[in-house]
């Protein structure tokens, strides 16, 4: 099964200069909890959570509308997956940097869409979707839900 089939391809963006304080109203009005941060061509080049937004301001003591994107993700590492890769390659790419959500891309490298820990237990809990083994997406759910060393503080 390729990623294609799984993912949702109905994905709300930002910009690095975009207000955090938009970002966040970007996740309340579409129920989600990450928004990818694409360039000028629509390649992804971050994805902020958001946890990413609250210890961003708490750390940086400021107000959402004076953060942007820019301000807490810059050292972040962006890992993303093809619409043409199997479902097995996600799930391993999530097992291994304990993420629950990778950017999409197509052959030029825009984003298509995101495909999510969520996306892939649905399907792999359907009877006619037996193909994802139970063991793999066990061993990701794992990875991204234990606890994890804090990152370093982005002052």
């Amino acid at each position: 099964m390729n990623v294609k089939e799984v993912m949702n391809n109905q994905v709300s963006t930002c910009t690095q200069s975009t207000p955090l304080n938009s970002v966040a109203m970007t996740m309340w009005n579409n129920d989600c909890g990450v928004v990818p941060v694409v360039d000028e061509a629509h390649r992804p080049i971050a994805m902020i959570t958001d946890r990413d937004i609250a210890m961003g301001a708490a750390l940086q003591q400021k107000a959402l509308w004076e953060l942007t994107p820019k301000d807490i993700s810059s050292n972040q590492l962006l890992y993303k997956c093809h619409v043409e890769d199997d479902v097995q390659t996600a799930l391993d790419l999530m097992r291994e940097h304990g993420v629950r959500r990778l950017p999409v891309v197509n052959s030029h490298g825009t984003l298509a869409g995101i495909i999510s820990s969520g996306d892939i237990i649905a399907r792999a809990n359907s009877a006619e979707h037996s193909e994802l083994p139970f063991q793999r997406t066990e061993s990701m759910l794992k990875a991204v839900t234990g606890h994890h060393a804090p990152m370093p503080l982005m002052v």
